[in-house]
């Protein structure tokens, strides 16, 4: 799966999932049926949120073109490394 990424906010980003052969065209499609909180299309916006903001969570997806366009929130993950000692 490919994604396209677009910087919304500091804390919003639309992302579109593209698909790169049939078994991921056949899986979109599949998901186009269900519900727009499910697990696999949860992890597919959270694999395209990794690749561009690292250390993120996603919060929130409201979709533009269900299920392959969606603004994504999300938030920063301070990681223990990422703090420093006095």
């Amino acid at each position: 799966m490919k994604y396209h990424y677009m910087r919304i906010s500091p804390t919003t980003v639309r992302i579109e999932l593209i698909p790169e052969d049939n078994s991921e065209k056949m899986l979109l499609q599949n998901l186009s049926q269900g519900e727009p909180d499910n697990q696999a299309l949860n992890k597919l916006f959270e694999n395209g949120l990794a690749i561009y903001q690292t250390s993120t969570k996603l919060i929130t997806k409201k979709f533009m073109d269900f299920p392959r366009v969606a603004l994504c929130s999300f938030e920063n993950i301070v990681q223990l490394s990422d703090v420093s000692m006095p």
